[in-house]
């Protein structure tokens, strides 16, 4: 009985070493996640339409294959996990992206045109200024729970995500609207708009998922993911600000009006197809642990 037990200690402790031996690579280095690791997750399509082009396994003829970018679902979106444990990791997106261009068109000045008609060296230069705005926000948090044998890792877990969006217009003129520039010229047109403003658009979304992850290399993988959850989003009216030559009152009026429609939109579904309310189609993904 005793060789028995002793038979299968030694036997525990040298499938414990194997099993260790095949979670090192040749070179000692740590293949599967340990406390501590930073990952940053890329989509992973393009490697493999370029793994498969190169084997011949596929008709594409490789325009399509390239570096990976976003994960899928989250454009623009930087798409990382914190391991706090080997089998716990916190997951977490972020992007924030703001654009803001400017368009200035450049014209003669009519005042000046009309008093010197034959002598355009006496023309002044005014300007239009046309600027466009826009934000997009995402802010997501969640848990992954993970377990499995050697380099095939299962995960699962939930995650929350809140999007906020905006866009607008502003327009600055050098011609001012009063009697002569409207009336007495026809100048500048007695409507015209100032600013508008498509108001903050507010996307939140809850969604579970589960996936696989395969280590190929030590600290490297490619995974598959998807989920099933709620999204909900909301589209304010917005508003548009204008400047209009009253004739009655001889006078600019300045007046805010809301915007002619908004909306909303909510949901239980799958991943796939429903990006716009911050669930993503499901993803093919390769990941880089440091």
């Amino acid at each position: 009985m005793k060789k028995l037990i002793s038979f299968v200690f030694v036997a525990v402790m040298f499938l414990n070493i194997a099993n260790a031996q095949e979670l090192v690579s040749k070179k000692g280095f740590i293949i599967l996640p340990e406390a501590g690791d930073i990952v940053l997750g890329f989509d992973a399509v393009p490697l493999a339409d370029l793994a498969l082009n190169f084997a011949n396994i596929m008709v594409n003829t490789g325009q399509t294959a390239g570096h990976p970018g976003y994960v899928g679902g989250f454009n623009q979106v930087i798409v990382g996990k914190y391991f706090m444990t080997e089998s716990m990791a916190i997951r977490a997106k972020i992007g924030i992206n703001t654009n803001r261009t400017s368009a200035t068109t450049y014209f003669d000045d009519p005042a000046d045109v009309l008093a010197y008609p034959a002598d355009p060296d006496q023309w002044g230069e005014l300007k239009d200024v046309a600027i466009s705005t826009s934000r997009d926000i995402i802010l997501a948090g969640g848990l992954e729970f993970r377990r499995g044998h050697n380099r095939l890792q299962g995960f699962y877990g939930a995650e929350a995500l809140l999007g906020l969006s905006n866009s607008g217009t502003s327009n600055k003129y050098d011609i001012e609207m009063n009697q002569e520039t409207v009336v007495t010229n026809g100048w500048v047109a007695p409507v015209r708009t100032l600013s508008t403003s498509t108001g903050n658009a507010i996307s939140f979304g809850v969604r579970g998922f589960v996936g696989v992850e395969y280590f190929f290399a030590p600290k490297m993988s490619i995974g598959g993911e998807f989920g099933w959850g709620l999204g909900i989003k909301t589209t304010p009216r917005g508003n548009v600000k204008t400047e209009t030559w009253v004739v009655a009152d001889s006078k600019v009026k300045e007046e805010t009006t809301k915007g002619l429609s908004k909306g909303s939109s909510m949901g239980w579904q799958v991943d796939n197809g429903f990006g716009q309310n911050l669930l993503p189609t499901a993803a093919l993904t390769v990941n880089f642990h440091f």
